[in-house]
């Protein structure tokens, strides 16, 4: 069964909440346990990450997860919490998916 996008299934990119949170915390909040991160905290308004911080988390995509995105991808927008971070980096268009 291949999805609307005409790519199979086993074919999209899966990317944990938690290595996500993981990275966060790690990068830009080490006195936080990452499992005390919600999922949902807004990473943009809290001022944890900036633009910057948008090109490193897409940066950490690409090299650790293969998952490349591009210029309409990276918008804020996209990498408002966890939760938004992984269905962006889950989308057939990151690149990721083959």
């Amino acid at each position: 069964m291949t999805t609307e996008s005409g790519i199979e299934p086993e074919e999209l990119i899966r990317i944990s909440e938690d290595q996500i949170a993981r990275f966060v915390v790690e990068r830009f909040l080490p006195d936080v346990e990452w499992t005390e991160l919600d999922r949902d905290y807004d990473l943009l308004t809290t001022g944890v990450i900036d633009s910057l911080g948008v090109l490193q988390i897409a940066s950490w995509l690409a090299k650790q997860h293969g998952i490349t995105l591009t210029g309409p991808e990276l918008t804020a927008g996209n990498f408002r919490s966890v939760r938004t971070i992984r269905a962006t980096a889950e989308r057939p268009q990151a690149g990721g998916a083959a």
